[in-house]
């Protein structure tokens, strides 16, 4: 076995027991067992029903709960406990941000241009292509899982096959593939419940250390055959563009979306110069440089990228732009517009995937006007609002929403049917989420008044019930799988009673895709909905269970929400009090209704509501900040304009789950004072 291969260093040499010792000392230590063998500090087997040590000392024993929310734990990010594994991290990270641009990309890195070509690699590439046993594991787990797990809610030729046959003949794609394997291998271990089956050989390459070692090794190759690679012609650009893909998915993956927004600037920025390269060629008819997957993935790939700028407001250089600076010159950020036609609207969509394709390009076309306008009144007007007196222009675009509106209503109305697939189901519900966030986005960008929101309340309330059903369906997948029998599910936990808010889907894992999903339109509802109860809802729904969507974290979508709700509903205390002494004067007291009209907080308060059709999901009433009082949230009004706050900018780092969140005035020109501004420190 080669001195560089991936998995030499997890064979320990025969007859070499300072080896031995060093493979054996490098299994992480992971703390499980009934709580009888821990409180004695002892051993426990795990044995089923109960372990050695309790039937030998005639105990009952506890049994083996999940460790405490391990979701929780996870949140998302596959980070391994004590490992060796944190130097090639490091190293990979390192590397990653000294790494020179690609072959015929703009700087799009954080190294300036002076820097030195000579990078000193942590792990050395292996000179041959083949897959030894233990990478063709890896790439098995991509193709059977990974892969789907990385569409998402949509099915995707991209990750199914076209990722696939690359990985045949381009080494970069190959080690990308391999370390994305790896990777979820690394969150799958991380959350079994408990970690590690009792009855199974011991496998010392079958721990999280080891998957995540390999993960990052494969990271560094895909990366030095990248910045390694001299070829100009058009296959090793194309395998360039797939590998930043898959390597931006990466980034996003472990929580590094810095460095992915990076990885989405320069491949903008390649695209654009095989593009420009066609067009000085004077083709008739210029065709795209690369396959129509790969042009989606980037349309995507951007959208997504310039909806964390919006929500988050990142500082430069980490901001996507889609269209030239405003002087005309080209935009040092790499960016470029990935739509090259404009979409067709017909009458009826006859597929999820082109009425996906169609609102894919009308989303990155408007991104391209409100960019555009922003960059000639900025200054002038406040954070991404723009003049009314520009309202005219984007009037255009209003129409073309619901034209696809329309046209998406017979899908919508058949997601249902038996014919139906799981996916398809929530893919059809996920796209019309999506649709309905993008035009109250779109319309309030010419409002300075978080009260305009107020008109929205039905498209809030949908697009509740649409992730509702989402969720609830995926719980009760998730739990056929692995409880199939209920009586024996070790899944449950004190927030499942009815009357609490702190819903979890127990049996739905952390999971990753490279796809937008519920998460941003939930975190609309959650920070733009006043009506109280359906943006309580949201929030529960977003900490129901840990996931990511390319950049999007829930865990920190349901800490912001509950921040800004906090602020803006402070003073509800207050109001309830004032009112129930009012009513206690009364000569009818308690004329507010029964205890059971209170639960206003929950779409319903039976122990046996279902959240979606086959979910058994559920949520009750709000119990803080009552008071004890029968109020419900409909009595207290509408939040007033002068308490509502908006998201001005959020500092985070998702590796660490730590975050400054600022918060101000909507209409608040640049340079004023802001009597509303909040800055909070986030934690999770």
């Amino acid at each position: 076995m080669a001195a560089d291969d991936p998995q030499a260093s997890a064979q320990p040499a025969d007859g070499d027991p300072q080896q031995s010792r060093r493979v054996r000392t490098s299994k992480p230590k992971v703390k499980t067992g009934c709580s009888n063998c821990k409180k004695r500090r002892i051993k426990c087997d795990e044995k089923r029903p109960a372990c050695s040590q309790c039937v030998r000392s005639k105990k009952d024993c506890t049994g083996y709960p999940p460790p405490a929310r391990l979701s929780s734990l996870v949140k998302i990010q596959p980070r391994p406990l004590a490992n060796p594994a944190s130097s090639v991290s490091r190293g990979a990270r390192e590397l990653q941000i000294k790494q020179k641009p690609l072959p015929g990309m703009t700087q799009g890195t954080l190294t300036p241009p002076q820097s030195p070509p000579e990078i000193a690699l942590l792990y050395q590439r292996p000179s041959i292509m083949t897959f030894n046993n233990h990478e063709g594991l890896y790439f098995q787990l991509f193709r059977e899982h990974t892969a789907n797990e990385l569409s998402g809610f949509f099915d995707s030729s991209f990750w199914t096959r076209s990722v696939l046959q690359e990985c045949h003949s381009q080494e970069a794609v190959r080690y990308a593939v391999v370390a994305l394997g790896a990777l979820y291998k690394t969150l799958e271990k991380m959350s079994e419940s408990p970690p590690g089956s009792p009855g199974t050989a011991y496998d010392p390459t079958d721990n999280i250390s080891r998957h995540w070692e390999v993960a990052f090794k494969n990271y560094s190759y895909a990366l030095k055959t990248m910045v390694t690679s001299t070829s100009q012609d058009t296959a090793s650009q194309k395998t360039s563009l797939m590998a930043t893909v898959l390597l931006a998915c990466f980034d996003s993956f472990i929580g590094d979306h810095k460095q992915a927004i990076v990885q989405i600037q320069s491949g903008l920025g390649l695209l654009e110069k095989l593009r420009e390269e066609r067009r000085r060629a004077f083709l008739p008819r210029p065709e795209e440089p690369v396959d129509q997957d790969l042009i989606q993935m980037f349309t995507r790939l951007a959208i997504q990228a310039k909806s964390y700028d919006m929500a988050f407001h990142f500082p430069q250089p980490y901001v996507i732009r889609l269209t030239q600076s405003a002087d005309g010159t080209s935009s040092t950020e790499g960016g470029s517009p990935v739509s090259t036609t404009s979409p067709i609207i017909p009458d009826t969509f006859t597929s999820l995937r082109e009425a996906r394709q169609a609102w894919d390009a009308l989303c990155e076309r408007m991104m391209r006007f409100t960019e555009t306008m922003f960059s000639y009144t900025q200054g002038s007007s406040p954070m991404g609002i723009l003049p009314e007196s520009l309202k005219q222009y984007g009037l255009s675009f209003k129409g073309q929403i619901e034209a696809w509106a329309v046209a998406f209503e017979p899908i919508l109305t058949t997601r249902t049917a038996p014919a139906r697939t799981s996916q398809e189901k929530t893919g059809i519900a996920v796209l019309k989420m999506n649709q309905m966030m993008g035009q109250i986005l779109f319309l309030m960008t010419f409002s300075d008044s978080e009260a305009r929101f107020d008109a929205f309340n039905a498209y809030f309330q949908a697009i509740v019930s649409l992730a509702t059903e989402v969720i609830g369906d995926e719980e009760r997948r998730a739990a056929a799988k692995r409880c199939p029998d209920e009586r024996l599910c070790h899944h449950a936990s004190h927030a499942d009673s009815p009357g609490t808010t702190d819903y979890t889907a127990r049996h739905i894992k952390p999971s990753f895709s490279a796809d937008l999903g519920i998460i941003p339109p939930l975190f609309v509802v959650a920070t733009k909905c006043r009506e109280r109860r359906i943006r309580r809802a949201a929030i529960q729904l977003l900490g129901s269970s840990s996931r990511r969507e390319g950049m999007w974290d829930s865990e920190l979508s349901a800490r912001i929400g509950t921040y800004i709700a906090s602020v803006e509903e402070e003073d509800d205390t207050a109001v309830r009090l004032e009112r129930s002494m009012s009513d206690a004067a009364s000569p009818y007291p308690g004329s507010t209704g029964s205890p059971d009209s209170w639960r206003h907080g929950s779409i319903d308060s039976s122990a046996h509501a279902s959240l979606g059709p086959g979910g058994n999901a559920r949520w009750g009433s709000r119990s803080e900040g009552m008071g004890g009082v029968g109020l419900g949230d409909e009595d207290l009004g509408p939040i007033p304009e002068e308490r509502r706050i908006m998201v001005r900018a959020v500092e985070f780092d998702l590796r660490e789950r730590t975050a400054t969140l600022r918060c101000g005035s909507r209409n608040l020109i640049p340079g004023m004072p802001d009597q509303r501004a909040r800055v909070t420190n986030l934690s999770w």
